[in-house]
């Protein structure tokens, strides 16, 4: 999505600066020992693209015990801003007061960082732990910077009913996949792929994240109704615990993380797609990205009851609440799908949701509004 409003913006003759989380001294080395050498390096911006740009920043103290004192909230400010307008220096950013774009509330801070600037906050998930339950930092700090917010942006209609209601200015933006990616899942001619010589059919899928976001007591019932088919996830795996919990399980096949470029190989092996998450109120108003790559390579799937997806054709995405009786049912009906059929209503679902094409209305309809105040 950043690369894809980098690419848009660069027609406004506007450079984008990705903000990584800033790293702290004091933290870093505990929570995320991955970028220690990042810590101990100067901070430089990366150049992406021709006017996309990566910076980690530094600060005083982690937000999240920084944000409880103003003095120590003042003090990372104070040193963000600082390492920013040097940067800023160093591209011929003359921009005093930059558009500021942020997604988790309890960064509402940034708001700060600029006097003058316009406050994007957009919300893509609801604050809620993935059981469904509400996590009151987070909303305390959603109302917090409400009042420093010019615009917020929102994943879908449900998490705008919610939350963008409560702001004088809320979009819905939505979610979608990258041009590249699209062009490549609908050629059909995307390469074979090795992880699945060995794996039997049919083969119903996923690919994403391997995390405690999935149903594994549900995916262990399937797995065992029908030990003829095959259940594949592919991806990162977030938690090393899960493949042990299926050592019995001749069907079930944890393939590991892929290159993005891998994505339509992937896909094109499966015969079925799925995305058993579990079945409680965050997920019903989840809308995954995985979605979309699943309909351009025209995989008919099968998800948890999602209100989002609701939207789409009926034929090519079955929503079904967390019974086991149902998704059997509901996979079995996909796998005797007609695949020609299914390719037509996924492309043309895909079709409408490119980070491309939604940057560029996106942006458009920003620079309008922008030059109506």
């Amino acid at each position: 999505m950043v690369t894809a409003l980098a690419e848009e913006a660069a027609k406004y003759g506007t450079i984008v600066i990705a903000i990584n989380r800033p790293l702290c001294p004091f933290t870093t080395i505990f929570r995320k020992p991955g970028r220690i050498r990042e810590l101990m390096g100067r901070a430089r911006p990366k150049k992406l693209h021709e006017n996309l740009y990566l910076y980690s920043p530094r600060y005083f103290l982690h937000d999240f015990v920084a944000g409880k004192s103003g003095l120590l909230e003042s003090i990372n400010l104070a040193i963000l801003r600082r390492g920013l307008r040097r940067i800023l220096g160093r591209l011929d950013i003359t921009e005093i007061a930059p558009i500021v774009w942020y997604y988790y509330p309890q960064q509402g801070y940034v708001t700060r960082l600029f006097p003058g600037s316009f406050n994007i906050y957009e919300i893509y998930d609801n604050l809620t732990d993935i059981q469904g339950r509400e996590i009151p930092y987070l909303v305390s700090m959603e109302k917090r910077w409400r009042g420093a917010v010019d615009l917020v942006l929102t994943a879908n209609e449900d998490i705008f009913n919610r939350y963008g209601r409560k702001y004088e200015i809320a979009w819905v933006f939505g979610n979608g996949l990258a041009r590249d990616i699209f062009e490549k899942l609908v050629s059909d001619r995307s390469e074979s792929w090795p992880g699945a010589d060995k794996i039997g059919r049919p083969r119903v899928g996923y690919a994403g994240m391997v995390s405690d976001r999935l149903d594994w007591e549900l995916i262990r019932k399937l797995a065992g109704e029908r030990p003829n088919w095959q259940f594949v996830f592919a991806g990162r795996i977030d938690d090393a615990g899960i493949p042990g919990e299926f050592n019995s399980f001749k069907n079930v096949h944890f393939t590991g993380e892929y290159k993005h470029e891998m994505v339509p190989a992937i896909l094109g092996s499966f015969d079925a797609a799925i995305l058993p998450y579990r079945d409680n109120d965050f997920f019903h108003s989840f809308k995954p990205l995985k979605f979309y790559e699943y309909a351009a390579a025209g995989l008919p799937t099968v998800s948890t009851r999602s209100d989002e997806l609701k939207l789409f054709s009926a034929e090519f995405v079955k929503n079904v609440p967390g019974k086991t009786d149902k998704w059997l049912e509901a996979i079995e009906t996909q796998l005797r799908a007609d695949r020609s059929r299914m390719k037509e209503i996924g492309r043309e679902i895909a079709s409408r949701h490119i980070w491309d094409n939604m940057g560029a209305e996106l942006l458009s309809k920003l620079k309008k509004h922008l030059e109506s105040l």
